[in-house]
């Protein structure tokens, strides 16, 4: 996420330039709302008007020829309009906001897959749960609820200040308009840094709470196994407790805003009263102060949005943090196509993670059928290596396939040529058949039976009653380790990829299945597929031409197996000795 600080005025530039050409629409919501508000205030000053006739008080001579029947007509028909306005302006205002929302969300996921894996790099998936459907939801009050209201509540005041003033002088006028200033701006803008802040915390709880419960769901299976729920449930509390403290305090601060407020109304009627009660106009006063309802409850519309659209303006904050993080990996401008075949050839490989180099000075080369293998203990950097090769993370040096930079390539037909099988065979929600393909095009069903035959899947696959239709379950319980590492490999294979990497992805498997897999891949090899296979399991490295040992992020070993065992005091006859001792203990 950038460090820098996300100003007010870049958000809702941003905003606004997402949904620009909704402006005409958001535009007539906003006529409509005047129009909502002008009926509103004529229904009671028509009523202002009828009560005047009814006290016989000044002013009543002067509204004679207004009959009954035309005030009950006007009545009538102002409540008419005010009900089609009133829905017009609902329905094109949300209309325009749920478009709003839409395009925000479809750029939320093109972000996401923009910066992929990048984003999900500290496994906050909650967040950006929280920034896909909340925030995005948050927002809804800046395009449905703040425009209309301001600018109907701005024209309906200005138009009352203005009748008074011309009907009944100058001295109610002020009164209204100082009115109208308290309640629509000088009060909205009390505390309003708090408020900001608060809602920028909540906004951040939101994606705390939603990376927890992501969490709980995770190892709910672990948490009940050892006991551990009433602190778990503890922690979750206690991440509540600051949002709780500044929900609080947006809370008390709302109240002392609404009070405020009534004091500004009811000084208004007092100071009316006072003016023109004196005067004995009482004409005025009831006309007057029936204005006053309508066109100060139009301006307390606005303190309440503010509320709201502090909320509002902080989820959009971390939108568009969002939509402008730079790709830590950038495509190349003029990118070039890279060959069906070809060797894979990597020089003084180096990746950072931050200040923290992982991976220094890797260097082999991968021909067409051969069988690499990169070994070492955890941490040595192996891994690095792989997510650098379909760059996955920003890396240094030099990577061709075919003689073409890596670089030069698009990510998509990259990985395409060469596909990465990670330790962790994630299965989206779906059918077997759509984790199958996940994209693919052109694989027909028979192909994919073929695979998980291949695989040892295909007595499973038997007892599915919808076969390749049929739903992985949630957080897929209906597959064990080893049958989710030899679908992510189907997957791979079913592409044809020129080079596949297997990161430890056969570290679920019992020995029968690792062979099977073994044999597929090796068959793939005699067609011309390159193996480059990470594990920390020797035994299954037999047909690597070349065997690379890590440590520490470097390559200090190299050679075959019988070669490297042949030292014993090799890095790779120590491993392979822990090994040996671990399976035939004693």
């Amino acid at each position: 996420m950038p460090t820098q600080k996300i100003s007010t005025l870049k958000t809702v530039n941003w905003l606004i330039g997402s949904t620009k050409d909704l402006l005409p629409p958001l535009l007539l919501a906003c006529i409509l709302a005047c129009a909502t508000r002008i009926a509103s205030l004529g229904i009671y000053l028509v009523a202002g008007i009828g009560l005047v006739k009814v006290l016989q008080v000044d002013q009543a001579e002067l509204l004679a020829g207004l009959s009954w029947g035309v005030l009950v007509a006007l009545i009538i028909f102002l409540g008419l309009l005010k009900g089609v306005v009133r829905y017009l302006e609902q329905y094109i205002g949300h209309r325009v906001a749920f478009l709003s929302l839409a395009r925000l969300r479809n750029r939320m996921y093109e972000a996401f897959e923009r910066q992929a894996p990048f984003a999900a790099d500290s496994k906050n998936s909650g967040g950006m749960l929280a920034k896909a459907t909340s925030d995005i939801d948050k927002v809804e009050v800046f395009f449905a609820h703040t425009l209309p209201p301001a600018v109907a509540a701005v024209v309906l005041s200005g138009l009352a200040t203005w009748g008074a003033w011309a009907v009944f002088g100058i001295q109610p006028a002020v009164v209204m308009l100082a009115g109208y200033v308290l309640i629509g701006l000088v009060i909205p803008a009390l505390g309003v840094g708090k408020l900001r802040r608060s809602a920028r915390d909540a906004a951040k709880a939101r994606g705390t709470q939603n990376q927890m419960l992501a969490d709980v769901l995770g190892g709910i299976d672990v948490i009940h196994g050892f006991n551990a729920g009433k602190p778990v449930i503890e922690d979750m509390q206690h991440s509540l407790q600051h949002a709780r403290s500044a929900g609080l305090a947006t809370g008390k601060l709302s109240a002392i805003r609404a009070a405020l407020t009534q004091l500004v109304l009811w000084g208004s009627l007092i100071a009316l009263f006072v003016l023109l009660g004196t005067a004995q106009q009482f004409g005025a006063l009831i006309i007057l102060c029936c204005a006053l309802i309508p066109s100060y409850e139009a301006m307390r519309a606005v303190d309440g949005f503010i509320l709201g659209l502090q909320d509002s303006l902080a989820s959009a904050r971390r939108l568009y943090a969002t939509a402008i993080q730079k790709h830590p990996v950038s495509e190349s401008a003029n990118p070039l196509p890279l060959p069906t075949s070809g060797t894979l050839r990597v020089a003084d490989l180096e990746v950072n993670y931050g200040n923290q180099l992982v991976v220094q000075d890797v260097c082999f080369e991968l021909e067409p059928g051969s069988l690499l293998a990169l070994v070492g203990e955890s941490g040595s950097g192996k891994s690095s290596v792989a997510e650098a090769l379909v760059r996955s993370v920003p890396a240094s040096g030099t990577a061709t396939f075919g003689q073409v930079p890596l670089v030069d390539a698009t990510l998509e037909e990259l990985r395409r040529r060469i596909s990465l099988v990670s330790q962790e065979a994630v299965m989206v929600r779906g059918t077997l058949r759509e984790n199958l393909l996940l994209g693919a095009e052109g694989i027909s069903d028979e192909a994919m039976e073929e695979v998980l035959e291949e695989l040892g899947l295909g007595a499973w696959l038997r007892k599915q009653k919808q076969g390749l239709h049929t739903r992985l379950g949630d957080r897929f319980t209906r597959l064990s380790g080893g049958q989710r590492q030899r679908l992510a490999l189907a997957r791979a294979l079913l592409r044809n990829p020129a080079v596949l990497i297997l990161d430890e992805s056969t570290s679920a498997l019992d020995a029968r299945s690792e062979q099977l897999v073994l044999q597929a891949v090796a068959a793939r090899g005699r067609e011309g597929m390159a193996v480059l296979m990470i594990s920390h399991r020797l035994s299954i490295l037999e047909q690597a031409q070349e065997i690379l040992v890590m440590h520490e992020g470097k390559v200090v070993e190299r050679g075959a197996a019988q070669a490297l065992l042949r030292d014993e005091d090799s890095l790779f006859s120590r491993m392979a000795v822990r090994e040996a001792d671990r399976i035939l203990p004693g």
